[in-house]
């Protein structure tokens, strides 16, 4: 590179203000391998900045800006580039006043003088993320076994309540893998492209996120043979099956726990947990802990206790209620937490993840509470899953910005919670704007390569959180408009089973009720809503793989469009009470809602070509 040709991209010193840019060739949120060869290079500066360059051998390739918020300008720029060598660039803009501003690998400078102020990208390091074809823009169904259906009565658990009773944490109502196949129909005609199943692994627990047996389908969903009729009938309706799994933590009569209590130090599992204190025990303080926790808790919690062999030490003087004397999650005495940078427990729990994509033929995991190992650990699954399968999608459980598990090394998708955010303050609890719902937008497409976004796991509902319709005070008509966005941007839509009849419930294990079958056999005009924009995004490719662009702002709505190839898509949105008279372009097509667009609806157009 010939750095003595134009150190001064407009020929004169720029401005040493230090502006706001942001580019890191090594994050692929920034340096992006694209699927046809080129680099998508992106560049986030301060407002104050335009005419963006990027500069390579002293040449320009304009940057086009993709995204205005009141904080940032997203720019981004395609290259032609080689697969070998190293590609050296800066960056030129100017300010509001006309004024140069050059950025290298320093920062901003009066120019780009000598070869270390340049961004290097190693290109034989520049690699596609491969993220699985059939989960782009994939609509992905949530279910929570035990609540969705009852297929067999005869494995419901003894003592359960009836179907429909008021949710309680540590209470069954029946619901089973049998009763999820029975229903194929119904979800295929809803446009369901995927299941994902919250855990259904062996455990005496409602929600099984606590594992005593990762190698076999809990009794009271059906067993082994039910996954594997689950999964034949799926796939002959071509649609995926996700399965859900804790490997930060198991149960205490997971077998290598049990082995520890018996053996104690000698135990060859012993390394495959933490132990503070010997023997393994939990320290209660009684009447502190019955204050702690709801009630009935503590009482359920002492006999799972006691039923795996573990000791209980009373407790004595200041200290927390229930205290374990081995590490557990979040200190919950039973969730006992393994430690995966444990040779032999770091193979047992990849031949798990391998088991099931072998044996069952499932197409996806995803993985809770995976802000607790390490991204080795990740790396190392990513790995084993994909030699079994090429296809597999890895889903992540982590809230925020989850760029750095995002790198095309370990996970393809994040839940993401950031666009339930979104959602749930406009539209639900309309605590943000126009204008910070849109920047929010912006600032979110932005974390994440493209490749990423495209499997993005956009939900506004899930067990882990209220449902939507209960942060919207039962507001149906949000969840309504909710549902259009989620259905629109980019990302694979996740519904949380039940959301398309309008079941609301605040925390759990409220947002963990029965399915309301009687509400879909009298018909509801969310699930009518769901199917017809499932059908238009299988029709129109751009509303699934599209490039997001802002098209307008309004008091209470925005419009924006979706591009790929020759098809441009434009999306409308009247979050108000009111109508809102948006203006059609000349010879677009409506594909979907009316103009001028009622209070709290959507508008699909298809453009004529540009």
């Amino acid at each position: 590179m010939n750095w003595t040709r134009r150190t001064k991209y407009f020929e004169i010193p720029g401005s040493l203000y230090p502006f706001d840019v942001r580019h890191d060739p090594t994050d692929v949120r920034f340096v992006e391998r694209e699927a046809d060869g080129r680099l998508r290079i992106r560049v986030h500066t301060e407002p104050a900045l335009r005419d963006g360059v990027l500069v390579i051998d002293g040449d320009g390739t304009p940057l086009e800006a993709v995204g205005r918020t009141a904080r940032f300008t997203y720019w981004e720029a395609f290259l032609e580039a080689g697969t070998t060598g190293v590609l050296e660039y800066t960056l030129a803009f100017k300010d509001t006043d006309g004024a140069p501003v050059y950025v290298g690998r320093p920062g901003v400078a009066g120019g780009i003088e000598g070869w270390e102020a340049g961004f290097r990208i190693d290109l034989a390091g520049q690699r596609a993320i491969e993220t699985p074809s059939w989960a782009r823009g994939a609509v992905i169904y949530q279910i929570f076994p035990d609540r969705f259906a009852d297929g067999d009565p005869a494995l419901t658990p003894p003592d359960s309540a009836p179907w429909g009773t008021r949710p309680h944490w540590q209470e069954f109502q029946g619901g089973d893998l049998p009763g999820v196949t029975d229903r194929l129909d119904y979800l295929e005609r809803l446009g369901v492209e995927a299941i994902y199943l919250n855990p259904i692994f062996t455990s005496p627990s409602t929600h099984k996120y606590d594992a005593s047996d990762y190698y076999s389908v809990d009794p009271s969903f059906g067993g082994d043979d039910a996954l594997r009729d689950l999964v034949a009938a799926a796939h002959e309706r071509d649609i995926r099956i996700i399965l859900d799994v804790a490997f930060d933590h198991a149960h205490p009569r997971f077998a290598p726990f049990q082995d520890l209590l018996t053996n104690g130090p000698a135990s060859e599992f012993a390394s495959w947990f933490t132990v503070h204190d010997w023997p393994p025990r939990v320290v209660v303080r009684e009447q502190a802990a019955r204050e702690y926790y709801p009630p009935g808790y503590f009482d359920v919690m002492m006999e799972t206790l006691r039923t795996s062999g573990l000791t209980i030490e009373e407790g004595v003087g200041e200290g927390p209620p229930v205290e374990p004397t081995y590490r557990a999650w979040y200190g919950v005495p039973t969730m006992p937490q393994l430690d995966l940078e444990d040779p032999g427990a770091r193979a047992y729990f990849l031949d798990v993840a391998t088991y099931w994509i072998r044996e069952f033929d499932i197409d996806g995991w995803r993985m809770d509470v995976a802000r607790e190992p390490s991204h080795d650990f990740w790396r190392a699954v990513r790995t084993a899953v994909r030699a079994e399968r090429s296809d597999i999608y890895l889903l992540a459980e982590i809230w925020g910005d989850t760029s750095s598990w995002l790198q095309g090394d370990q996970f393809d998708a994040t839940m993401n919670y950031t666009f339930r955010d979104l959602c749930v303050g406009y539209f639900a609890e309309r605590r943000f704007d126009t204008d910070a719902t849109l920047d929010g937008i912006h600032a979110m497409l932005a974390m994440y390569a493209d490749a990423v976004l495209q499997v993005s796991h956009n939900l506004f509902s899930s067990h882990d959180v209220e449902r939507f319709l209960h942060m919207a005070n039962e507001n149906v008509e949000a969840l309504r408009l909710a549902t259009f966005l989620q259905l629109t941007i980019p990302g694979a839509p996740g519904i949380y089973y039940g959301d398309e009849v309008a079941v609301g419930g605040g925390r759990d294990p409220l947002n963990r009720a029965a399915f309301p079958w009687e509400r879909v056999d009298e018909g509801h005009d969310l699930t009518e809503l769901l199917t017809s924009l499932t059908a238009l995004r299988r029709r129109h490719p751009a509303l699934r793989h599209g490039r997001f662009g802002e098209a307008a702002r309004f008091d209470e709505g925005f419009a924006f469009t979706r591009e790929l190839d020759d098809e441009r898509i434009l999306v409308v949105l009247n979050n108000s009470t009111r109508p809102l008279d948006y203006d059609v372009p000349d010879g677009a097509t409506v594909l979907f809602g009316e103009a001028p667009l009622p209070p709290m609806t959507g508008l699909v157009a298809q453009l004529v070509e540009a």
